[in-house]
């Protein structure tokens, strides 16, 4: 990769490096490559398996943009950028069981159980390091202003993030505030926001590669005017609002093992904040 300047996001795996540039360059780049932005967002699998020509037919766009956007986002080609998303897909199939086995040392006897918890604290601290980097205390007052106002908070992170939210229903409830988790075990989503509107609010998890699911469920709250706040990890990401509320949230991980720790700060401090404005 060549250099990319003014990129602070050296200690950042390979990947999230290329959104945190994405980030950083989206607002000025042209429209074409905006829109072959939103593509490599929605389908990063096409980049890591097609070509060039694939790309540019699925994205709408000629050939050369491709090469353009991979040059702007501080590649020396395709080819370098497409290898960072082959890696992704790799380390996604990679199976729990998988990652287990990786923990041994290189002469194949496991870690000490010390090592391994320096490996998940060091996630955990790389996690809240760039949490309170990327945090935009007025994005982050526009959240609590508009959770506070809201009637009832509808929370919403499937996957990996079910559990940021069953903590956050958990701290809402013992703060006696009135929410609704949607993805019940029931798969009755659409049921659980059937009166969800504008008087409402909704918070909204989902970071790369975006759950299916989440995105059709956001798009529905979207649609009855729920104003959602949005917890991502991109400027591209397909659950940012119309509004542009979302606040930035990088989760490293150690041996494919991710954190959850910079969402878990982020969560319990809205709502803490939400708490205390009500009174």
């Amino acid at each position: 990769m060549t250099d990319f300047p003014n990129d602070d996001a050296s200690e950042l795996s390979d990947f999230d490096a290329f959104h945190h540039r994405l980030r950083l360059s989206y607002a000025g780049l042209p429209r074409r490559l905006v829109q072959l932005a939103d593509f490599v967002t929605r389908e990063p699998d096409e980049v890591a398996l097609g070509t060039v020509s694939s790309l540019a037919h699925q994205a709408g766009v000629q050939p050369s943009t491709v090469v353009r956007f991979a040059r702007t986002l501080g590649f020396s080609g395709f080819s370098d950028m497409q290898a960072v998303f082959r890696d992704r897909l790799r380390l996604r199939n990679v199976t729990y069981k998988d990652r287990v086995s990786a923990l041994h040392r290189g002469d194949g006897q496991p870690l000490e159980g010390a090592t391994i918890f320096n490996g998940f604290f060091e996630a955990a601290m790389e996690s809240l390091r760039a949490l309170q980097s990327h945090l935009i205390p007025e994005r982050l007052e526009a959240a609590i202003a508009t959770l506070s106002a809201a009637d009832c908070i509808y929370l919403l992170g499937l996957r990996r993030s079910m559990p940021v939210i069953r903590y956050l229903s958990y701290l809402l409830a013992k703060l006696d505030i009135r929410h609704q988790i949607i993805g019940l075990e029931t798969g009755m989503e659409e049921e659980s926001f059937t009166h969800a509107g504008p008087q409402d609010a909704a918070i909204v998890l989902s970071y790369t590669a975006y759950a299916p699911r989440t995105i059709e469920l956001f798009r529905a709250l979207e649609a009855r005017s729920v104003p959602v706040i949005a917890m991502t990890d991109s400027a591209a990401s397909p659950v940012i609002p119309a509004s542009g509320l979302w606040l930035e949230v990088h989760e490293a991980d150690f041996q494919g093992f991710r954190s959850n720790a910079a969402s878990m700060v982020l969560v319990s401090t809205l709502a803490a904040a939400v708490a205390e404005r009500r009174g």
